[in-house]
C-alpha cells in the first residue's frame, strides 16, 4: 500500500536519500525544506516552508492531504555549524517538532520521528529501548525533549520513534574517524587493545524509514537502529595504515581510559561529551530494531521518568540500615525526606541527608500503638508517600492501608497480596503453582506429632512461617530434638514450617525484583550471598552482583503468579544435589541489600515513589556485574567465627569494587551511631537466633 507522505528535512543528508527511496517504492512525497530540492522524481513535490512558524506549519498540513509524516528536520552537532547553543537547538529541534506533532496529532496522522541514541547518555551497560534517558549536550537534550512532546501531543495516534546510532555515508566517516584520530589523516590513537563502537550506515537508516512507510497500519513504539557489525578501532586503524593513512599511531595503555574520564568530568560540557563518547562507547541491544526490519513490532513506547522534585516522603523506622541507601536515593531525586526515628542513634536521625528528622514512639511488639503514633504524624504534616523499611512497618502499612491512604500513598500492597508473600507457607504453595524450584515442604504441621506422623526424613529444617533474619531457624536432627523444640518454637515464634534440609555448601542468592503497575518486572538484580552471619544461617554480610537468567526468570515468574506489585526480595539457596537455586522466602520490602541495587545502576527509590504515586514505573533492563557490598559490622564477626576465614572467595581482604552497607565518606556519622546501637542490641539479637 502506498501513502501520501510529508517528509521534513527532505534536502538533508538523510532526507534526500529517503525521498528518493520512498518515491521509488511508489509513495507520493511532499518534501519540506528551506533549501533547494535534492530529489528529482515524478512522485516528489518540493515545498519551501519555515517550520519554526506555527501558522505556516498549519497551512502546510491544510494544503497537502497526507496520511503519513516522517519528521527528519533537525539541527545536529556538525562541523559546519557555527551556532550550537541551546537556544538554537531548542528552536530548531523542539519547537519545530512541537508544531509538526501538534498538527499531526489533531488530524490523526501517524508520525515517524528520527531521534538519536544520544538520549541515553554514555551508559556503560548494554542499552535497550527501556533504558532511562540521561542526555548530555544540547543535541541529545533537545531530542529527548522532542520525544516528550511527541508522546504528549499525539494522543492515541500511532507514532514511531527511531533512535539512530551515529550515521555515516559512503564518503563521510567523520563520526567514525573522530573516535580514533587526533589529527586526520596522519595521527591516530588507540586505547589499550582498541575500543568497539556501534554506528549506522545511512542505507540501513533509510531501510528502517521505508519499512515503516510501507506498512498498511502504522505501528506505535520505539526501536534502536545500528549496524549489526560492531566497529573496532584497532581494526580500523590497521585498515587506515594499509591504505596509506594513519602515518603515526599513539598507543595509550588501558588505564588512561579511567584517567581520561576523570579529567573529562572537569571539562566544559561539549569537550566532556566528546571525550566520554570516545572512551565509553555505547553498546546496544538490537533485538527490537532487527525484528522491526523483518516485519515485527517495535518496543512499546515508555514515557521517560517524571520529575519527582518536591515529593514529600516519610521513611519509617530510621534505625534500619537500608534507610541510608533509600534516603540518599530519594534526596538525589529531589524529594523532601522525613525520617521516622525512635532514637538519636538511629542512622536515619544521624544522617545529614534528611530534610526533617522525627523522634516518635514506635513499639514493634504493639502494632496498634505504633499505628496510632504514625497516624498522629500523618495528621500533623503533609506527606505524599510513606515507605516501610522492615517487615513490621511493611505489615503495619498493609494491615492499615485504607486508613493511611487518606493521608498519603503507602508504598505497600494491601493485606491480601502482602501475606501471600510474607507467609513462607503460602509462598511455597505459589512456588508449586509457578513451577519454581523450592525446598520440599510439608504444609500445616501444627504440632510435633503432625511432623512425626508425616514421616519426614531427618535432618530437616523448621522455621517460622512469618519471620526474618534467620530468627527461629533450626535444623532438626532426630525425633528427640523435634519433640524438645517444635512446640516450644511455635509458642515463641508462631506457626512453623517444616522443610527438607539443603546442605549449605552450594551458595545462596538474593534477587531484588521490582514489579511495575502492570505486573511486569521493571528491574531484577541478582547477587550471591558470599558470606552470612550467624555462620550457621542468617543475614548476608557480603554480596556480589552476578547474572543468571534462569534464576531471575524463576523469581519473576513466582512474583507474577502471586500478583505482586512493587519491591520484593527473593532469597534462594543452591542445592548441591541437583544444581538448582531454590526459593527459601520472599521479603515484601526493600531489604538491607538495597544499596547494591543502587550501586548496580538501578534507581530503586525512583521506582518505589513512582509506583506509590500511580506513575509509570521506570524500567532498568540491565545492571552492572561484579559490584560488591559488605556489611563490615557482621562481616568482621563472620571472619572471627568462620573456619573458612582464609578460604572464602573473594578473599575477605579484597576491597576492590566494594562499598560498605553503612559507611560513606559523604555521610560518615551514621556508621558511628549504628556501631553503638549494634553493640547495645547484639546480645538481644543473638538471643533471638539461639
Amino acid at each position: 500500500m502506498t501513502h501520501a507522505i510529508l517528509l521534513t528535512g527532505a534536502s538533508g543528508m538523510l532526507g534526500r536519500r529517503t525521498a528518493m527511496a520512498l518515491c521509488a517504492r511508489g509513495h507520493r512525497v511532499f518534501g519540506v525544506d528551506l533549501a533547494p530540492a535534492q530529489c528529482d522524481h515524478p512522485n516528489y513535490t518540493h515545498v519551501r516552508c519555515d517550520l519554526t512558524k506555527p501558522a505556516e506549519v498549519s497551512a502546510l498540513f491544510d494544503a497537502h492531504p497526507v496520511d503519513r509524516v516522517i519528521h527528519l528536520a533537525a539541527l545536529a552537532h556538525v562541523t559546519n555549524e557555527t551556532d550550537l547553543g541551546w537556544n538554537r537547538y531548542f528552536r530548531l529541534n523542539v519547537l519545530i517538532s512541537h508544531h509538526i506533532f501538534e498538527n499531526a496529532g489533531k488530524r490523526g496522522i501517524p508520525v515517524f520521528f528520527s531521534s538519536t541514541v544520544d538520549v541515553y547518555g554514555m551508559n556503560p551497560l548494554t542499552i535497550s529501548e527501556d533504558t532511562p534517558f540521561d542526555p548530555t549536550g544540547g543535541y541529545a537534550k533537545s531530542k529527548a525533549l522532542a520525544e516528550k512532546r511527541l508522546y504528549e501531543l499525539m494522543g492515541k495516534t500511532p507514532f514511531m520513534v527511531a533512535r539512530f546510532a551515529p550515521v555515516y555515508t559512503e564518503d563521510d566517516h567523520h563520526d567514525i574517524q573522530k573516535r580514533y584520530y587526533l589529527k586526520y589523516p596522519k595521527l591516530a590513537f588507540r586505547v589499550g587493545k582498541g575500543t568497539r563502537y556501534h554506528f549506522l550506515a545511512i542505507a540501513r537508516a533509510v531501510e528502517a524509514i521505508c519499512a515503516w512507510a510501507d506498512r498498511d497500519a502504522a505501528p506505535r513504539g520505539a526501536a534502536i537502529f545500528a549496524d549489526e557489525a560492531v566497529m573496532d578501532s584497532a581494526q580500523l586503524i590497521e585498515k587506515e595504515q594499509a591504505e596509506g593513512r594513519a602515518k603515526r599511531v599513539l598507543r595509550l595503555p588501558e588505564f588512561t581510559r579511567k584517567m581520561g574520564l576523570f579529567i573529562a568530568k572537569r571539562c566544559p560540557a561539549m569537550l566532556r561529551l566528546n571525550i566520554t563518547k570516545v572512551l565509553t562507547p555505547q553498546q546496544f541491544d538490537l533485538t527490537v530494531g532487527e525484528r522491526f526490519l523483518k516485519g515485527g513490532d517495535p518496543a512499546p513506547y515508555r514515557p521517560q521518568p517524571q520529575d519527582l522534585r518536591g515529593v514529600r516522603v516519610l521513611l519509617l523506622e530510621g534505625f534500619a540500615r537500608q534507610s541510608l541507601a533509600l534516603i540518599a536515593g530519594l534526596r538525589k531525586l529531589g524529594c523532601h525526606v522525613t525520617t521516622y526515628n525512635t532514637s538519636k542513634l538511629d542512622v536515619g536521625y544521624a544522617s545529614r541527608l534528611p530534610d526533617v528528622r522525627l523522634i516518635e514512639p514506635w513499639d514493634r511488639s504493639d502494632e496498634d500503638a505504633s499505628f496510632e503514633a504514625l497516624m498522629n504524624v500523618l495528621r500533623l504534616d503533609s506527606y505524599d508517600v510513606v515507605i516501610p523499611t522492615t517487615d513490621f512497618s511493611a505489615r503495619l502499612l498493609a494491615d492499615h492501608i485504607d486508613e493511611i491512604s487518606l493521608y498519603a500513598h503507602p508504598a505497600e500492597n494491601g493485606p491480601g497480596l502482602f501475606y501471600r508473600v510474607m507467609n513462607k507457607q503460602q509462598t511455597m504453595r505459589y512456588c508449586d503453582l509457578a513451577d519454581v524450584p523450592h525446598p520440599k515442604t510439608w504444609y500445616d504441621m501444627d504440632c510435633a506429632e503432625d511432623v512425626i506422623a508425616a514421616g519426614i526424613e531427618y535432618p530437616f529444617v523448621i522455621k517460622p512461617r512469618i519471620g526474618y533474619g534467620g530468627i527461629g531457624f533450626r535444623v532438626i536432627k532426630d525425633e528427640a530434638e523435634l519433640r524438645r523444640r517444635y512446640d516450644r518454637a511455635m509458642r515463641k515464634n508462631g506457626p512453623m514450617l517444616a522443610q527438607e534440609y539443603i546442605p549449605q555448601t552450594g551458595g545462596q542468592f538474593q534477587c531484588q525484583v521490582f514489579m511495575d503497575e502492570s505486573g511486569e518486572a521493571a528491574s531484577a538484580v541478582l547477587f550471591d550471598k558470599t558470606r552470612w552471619y550467624p555462620v550457621a544461617g542468617g543475614s548476608s554480610c557480603c554480596n556480589t552482583t552476578r547474572h543468571d537468567k534462569r534464576i531471575v526468570s524463576d523469581c519473576v515468574r513466582l512474583l507474577k503468579t502471586i500478583g505482586w506489585r512493587g519491591y520484593a526480595d527473593v532469597d534462594l539457596i543452591l542445592d548441591p544435589r541437583d544444581g538448582l537455586a531454590k526459593v527459601m522466602e520472599v521479603n515484601p520490602r526493600a531489604t538491607g541489600g538495597v544499596k547494591i541495587v543502587f550501586l548496580a545502576g538501578v534507581d530503586a527509590a525512583r521506582q518505589i515513589v513512582e509506583l506509590a504515586l500511580g506513575l509509570p514505573v521506570t524500567h532498568y533492563p540491565e545492571y552492572r556485574d561484579g559490584v560488591r557490598l559488605r556489611f563490615m559490622h557482621t562481616d568482621l564477626l563472620w571472619f572471627i567465627q568462620s573456619p573458612d576465614r582464609f578460604k572464602t572467595r573473594p578473599c575477605w581482604f579484597d576491597f576492590r569494587h566494594t562499598a560498605d552497607m553503612i559507611f560513606s565518606l559523604r555521610d560518615p556519622w551514621p556508621w558511628v551511631t549504628f556501631t553503638v546501637q549494634g553493640l547495645r542490641k547484639r546480645k538481644a539479637e543473638m538471643a533471638k537466633r539461639s
